[in-house]
């Protein structure tokens, strides 16, 4: 399993690598229209500076034709470094590229996913991650778990590398259905990740626990005994 940041911040980035368990970062378009029309690549780069090499970086393509998008893919490998992933939306022309970028050795992110059938597409011209977009499938009443599922199943049973990378989320219970019914990957923005921690009840039993063992140590700390 892993778990993936879905932002182009870079204090959300740094805070989220003090705590928790990240993989990689994930961007797109939108994202970085949050950022305010930050240069693009000098910002990806200060990204792969805080990830470090161990965690990967998935940058997306924004043309709509195999050639560009492949050149395009060629130039974000020159400025953000060979083991970075190229995200391509899973359209006709998206696929023509994935096929030719993948006979390279390139790293693979189809995005944009919906079906299942763009999924088995994808996964047999070689992308490593199919990025399945959760909570904009269930807006068109598209079952996003049962796609999950069926992907997830099909990728096991052919032994392929490719995995399920389920991304736009708007809830906890959203992420935690994504990993049981069989996404090997999530990406989650800060704000929501930060939320699976701060519920009123965990922070009532921390509080409890430290109340009661007051009433036994006083001040005391572990350290102090």
């Amino acid at each position: 399993m892993e778990l993936m940041l879905d932002t182009a911040n870079l204090s959300e980035i740094e805070r989220a690598l003090d705590t928790y368990p990240i993989s990689g970062v994930t961007s797109n378009p939108s994202i970085l229209k949050a950022e305010g029309g930050v240069p693009f690549f000098p910002h990806m780069q200060k990204i792969r500076k805080l990830i470090g090499d161990e965690r990967s970086l998935h940058v997306q393509v924004i043309s709509h034709d195999a050639d560009t998008i492949i050149a395009e893919a060629r130039r974000i490998l020159r400025e953000l470094g060979p083991t970075t992933f190229v995200k391509i939306p899973l359209t006709d022309e998206g696929l023509k590229a994935i096929r030719i970028l993948a006979s390279e050795q390139v790293n693979i992110t189809a995005t944009a996913i919906y079906t299942t059938m763009q999924g088995i597409l994808a996964m047999l011209s070689g992308a490593r991650y199919l990025a399945v977009y959760y909570n904009r499938m269930l807006n068109i009443d598209i079952d996003a778990a049962k796609v999950i599922k069926e992907l997830s199943s099909l990728l096991w049973a052919n032994s392929t590398k490719t995995q399920v990378l389920a991304a736009s989320f708007k809830n906890i219970s959203e992420i935690t259905t994504a990993y049981a019914q069989g996404a090997s990957c999530c990406t989650v923005p800060y704000s929501l990740l930060a939320t699976g921690l701060s519920m009123p009840s965990i922070t009532k039993a921390v509080s409890d626990f430290s109340a009661n063992w007051e009433q036994v140590y006083g001040n005391r700390s572990l350290l102090d005994l």
